[in-house]
């Protein structure tokens, strides 16, 4: 576990600073100086964009990451698994840019506007793909080679960053939107070739196909695996993209309703930050451990991952809950028609989390096919929800569709695991957490507010900090998180 520590503690690090960065873009500076059309159009580009390269990529990161231990040799360049995957998504994201650039025309009339802003910027969406599709392989091999802190860097921090400066320069400088948006689109080109820089640098990626050094029964395996993870992996990605998607295509004026929605689903990610972070190092680790048949460390793995997620999750739900009124205030008032679909879509983050590796540990098993049945079901539900619930509700309607497919599929695969395995996440600490998660809530209901937004914030965040940490010390419910914050301190004192 001390490398799943030590990554795990740099990768919170820098999630962390990334989140308050992508806050700063997303909540701050887009709504301020981009149209709600003209930042809607940013998030649909980059929505379309994710759906079509976990198409294109066709599950060659779930693939890497699950086979990888049976083809480590450095010397041989891995047997050329990494060339493989490659050259797979090389294909798939072509495909993809043809379909996409072929289907413009439909497209402009699916998410056409009184702006216009598709039919005129619409097929940008072709370098992001390329983008997208490559970072999803490379962040694949980087975590499958104990390397997962430079994929948390280069996106949640690096490009972060770049997004930071090219809106602060759109801002001064008075740049036009075409350069502004070619510029954008070029700061996930750059991330995913600063994360393919660092694999060459490390060594670690020979780019050249070689000879794949396993017989034809791991190349079926790892064929029929790579069909089920294209499937899962989609619905999973896709469900809050495609939300995006639909509200963009069926509300009137639905470029705005997609910057408004957008802002919502940022900041209900803001919950899932910290798990991406643990289950960066944590997801090879299983892989090893089925390899070995320790269901024993899985166990492990999956009880404590389920009471950390749900301890540190649920209280960024709070703090985003309290504070939403504050948190709105900052934006213009048109935004405030995404406060339901914050806190919707905050409680369904913390549903999906408060299963731990649930979703690591079937994707990595042989039952992985599961994982692409359930993913296939969610895909469905999400589309048919998100139809129904948009007409009759719509923006809000999108959240509650993505709340209702998650919580369906979340309870249906804790319940295949115990009865396939024998494994369960919860025990007598969950119990204890929620009632201390409902007894914090019901504190918070009834302190009021005072002073202007930003001090309010602060005073009730700095509040609920010191009363939540007090709680999950005292009750003991996930001591790991102290000691690894006393790690990440003396780590960052001892590089200084």
């Amino acid at each position: 576990m001390g490398i799943v520590a030590r990554q795990a503690s740099w990768n919170t690090l820098l999630t962390v600073v990334g989140m308050g960065m992508g806050f700063v873009n997303m909540a701050l500076l887009f709504p301020r100086f981009l149209s709600p059309d003209e930042f809607g159009l940013t998030r649909l580009l980059v929505s379309i964009a994710v759906v079509a390269a976990q198409i294109a990529h066709f599950g060659g990161e779930a693939t890497v990451i699950r086979y990888f231990p049976w083809f480590r040799d450095k010397e041989s360049g891995h047997r050329g698994l990494f060339g493989l995957a490659l050259a797979v998504a090389t294909a798939g994201a072509f495909a993809a840019c043809l379909v996409l650039w072929s289907g413009h025309g439909r497209f402009t009339e699916w998410f056409s506007d009184s702006s216009g802003l598709y039919r005129r910027y619409g097929l940008l969406v072709l370098p992001l793909v390329l983008a997208e599709t490559y970072l999803m392989v490379l962040r694949g091999i980087s975590r499958s080679v104990n390397r997962s802190i430079a994929p948390v860097f280069v996106r949640e921090f690096l490009m972060r960053l770049l997004q930071t400066l090219l809106i602060a320069a759109y801002a001064l400088w008075g740049l036009n939107l075409e350069l502004f948006l070619v510029l954008y689109v070029g700061t996930f080109v750059l991330t995913t070739v600063a994360l393919l820089w660092d694999l060459r640098r490390s060594g670690e990626l020979r780019l050249g196909l070689g000879r794949i050094g396993k017989g034809r029964r791991m190349h079926r395996s790892m064929m029929r695996y790579s069909l089920f993870t294209l499937g899962s992996g989609l619905a999973y990605i896709a469900v809050g993209n495609i939300d995006q998607v639909m509200v963009g295509a069926m509300l009137h004026d639905g470029l705005s309703y997609v910057a408004y929605y957008a802002v919502a689903v940022f900041l209900a990610s803001v919950i899932m930050i910290p798990a991406r972070a643990l289950l960066q190092p944590v997801v090879p680790l299983l892989a090893e451990a089925w390899k070995r048949r320790d269901r024993g460390q899985i166990q492990v793995l999956y009880q404590r991952t389920a009471i950390i997620q749900l301890v540190v999750c649920a209280f960024i739900l709070l703090g985003l809950w309290t504070n939403v009124d504050a948190l709105f205030s900052l934006l213009d008032p048109a935004y405030a028609l995404a406060k339901p679909a914050m806190v919707i879509l905050g409680i369904t983050n913390v549903v999906n989390l408060s299963t731990g590796l649930s979703g690591g540990i079937v994707s990595t098993s042989r039952s992985y096919w599961f994982d692409a049945l359930s993913g296939a079901v969610l895909l469905v539900l999400n589309v048919v929800l998100d139809y129904v619930f948009i007409l009759h509700w719509g923006m809000v309607g999108a959240a509650w569709s993505s709340f209702v497919s998650v919580l369906l599929i979340v309870a249906w695969r804790v319940a295949f695991l115990y009865r396939k395995y024998g494994f369960w996440p919860f025990d007598g600490m969950t119990l204890r957490a929620l009632a201390m998660i409902a007894a914090v809530a019901a504190l918070f209901t009834v302190i009021p507010h005072y002073g202007p937004a930003w001090a309010d914030m602060l005073w009730r965040s700095a509040l609920l900090a010191v009363v939540y940490g007090t709680l999950v010390h005292f009750l003991r419910l996930a001591p790991e998180l102290g000691v690894q914050g006393a790690k990440l301190m003396r780590n960052v004192v001892g590089k200084a």
